[in-house]
C-alpha cells in the first residue's frame, strides 16, 4: 500500500493545490523505495497520485496520461478538469474490464484490492482548485469520486475535525484535504491533532499551509512506522497559473541526506531543473535553486 496525500493550500488570497506521498513498492516478497507515486498530467493544470495495487495503479495513471495527450482540446485544456475527472473514471471503468484471470494459473489466484487515487487540478470555470479521490465502489462496481473532504474547526468540540460528507460552515472551514493508503486514517488522526493545537495557539492558525506534509515526514521517520510505506517523501503542487511542478526532497534531513526527485535518489553528477526542500522546513521560501544548492 502507501500513504498520499493531497490538500489547498492557501498563501495570502492565493491558493495552491499540493500532493505528497511515500515511495515504497512492494511485492513477491521484495521492497522498492524508489517509485514515482505521484504523475503531473500533461495538460499542465493536474495531477495524480496513487495508492494500493502497483499492478493496476500504474497503467491507468498512463493511460490517462496517454488519453489527454491524445486529444489536442484536452491537452490544451479546453476540457475543463472535471471533464477530465469524468474521462479519468471512464478510462479506469474501461480498464478493469479487462483485467481478466490467467488461465494457465491453477487454482484461485490472490487477490487484489483495487487502487484507489487522489486527482486535482484547476478550474478555469469555477477558478478555483478542486480535489477528488477516485476508488472503486464495491456495492456499484465501478470507479466513483468523492471530493475531498474539509478539515474545519469544531466549536462544539473544540477541535479541527476532518469532515468526509458535509461541508462545513465558511468561517470554521481551514482547508480541503485528501487521503488514500492504509495509513490514511493514521494521517488523518495526526493531522487533525496538529491542526487543533496550532489553532488553539495564540494566535490561532485558520489555513492549511504545509503541515499535511509534515504529518507524512514523521510518519515516514518513524522507526516504528507500518512496513506498508516507506522511502523518501515525494512531493508536488499546481499552481493557479496552471503549472504543475514536482519537487526534489532533502531526505532524511537537508544537512545529513541527499536530494530524492519523486522518490528516486539523484546521482551525484545530475543537475536538477527542480527546486529542493527542506524537510524540516517544508514552506515554500525556503526552498532551493540548484544555482545555491548543490547535490554533494
Amino acid at each position: 500500500m502507501t500513504i498520499a496525500i493531497a490538500w489547498m493550500r492557501r498563501i495570502h488570497d492565493c491558493e495552491e493545490l499540493v500532493f505528497a506521498s511515500d515511495s515504497l513498492l512492494q511485492g513477491d516478497g521484495r521492497t522498492f523505495d524508489a517509485a514515482p507515486k505521484i504523475l503531473t498530467l500533461p495538460r499542465g493544470d493536474c495531477a495524480i497520485a496513487f495508492a494500493g495495487n502497483t499492478l493496476d495503479a500504474f497503467p491507468m495513471m498512463l493511460q490517462l496520461e496517454l488519453a489527454i495527450t491524445s486529444h489536442a482540446p484536452s491537452l490544451r485544456r479546453s476540457k475543463e478538469i472535471a471533464e477530465v475527472r469524468t474521462h479519468a473514471l471512464a478510462v479506469f471503468n474501461g480498464m478493469r474490464k479487462q483485467v481478466g484471470r490467467d488461465p494457465h494459473i491453477k487454482g484461485s489466484p490472490p487477490t487484489a484490492e483495487d487502487p484507489e487515487f487522489l486527482f486535482g487540478g484547476y478550474s478555469w470555470v469555477k477558478k478555483k482548485f478542486e480535489l477528488w479521490r477516485i476508488h472503486y465502489h464495491t456495492s456499484d462496481r465501478m470507479y466513483i469520486a468523492e471530493p475531498a473532504p474539509w478539515a474545519y474547526f469544531s466549536t462544539a468540540g473544540k477541535r479541527v475535525e476532518i469532515r468526509t460528507k458535509s461541508r462545513p460552515p465558511r468561517t470554521d472551514r481551514i482547508g480541503q484535504v485528501a487521503f488514500a493508503g492504509d495509513q490514511s486514517d493514521l494521517a488523518r488522526r495526526l493531522l487533525a491533532e496538529k491542526l487543533t493545537k496550532q489553532h488553539t495557539s495564540v494566535p490561532p492558525f485558520s489555513k492549511l499551509d504545509m503541515q499535511p506534509f509534515e504529518v507524512l515526514r514523521d510518519i515516514l521517520r518513524d522507526p516504528d512506522r507500518s512496513h506498508t510505506i516507506g522511502g523518501a517523501p515525494q512531493l508536488a503542487k499546481i499552481y493557479q497559473y496552471m503549472q504543475a511542478v514536482p519537487f526534489a526532497v532533502y531526505w532524511p534531513t537537508k544537512k545529513s541526506g541527499r536530494k530524492y526527485l519523486q522518490g528516486r535518489r539523484c546521482v551525484g553528477y545530475e543537475r536538477l531543473d527542480r527546486k529542493a526542500v527542506d524537510p524540516d522546513r517544508p514552506d515554500w521560501k525556503h526552498f532551493e535553486s540548484e544555482d545555491n544548492a548543490p547535490l554533494d
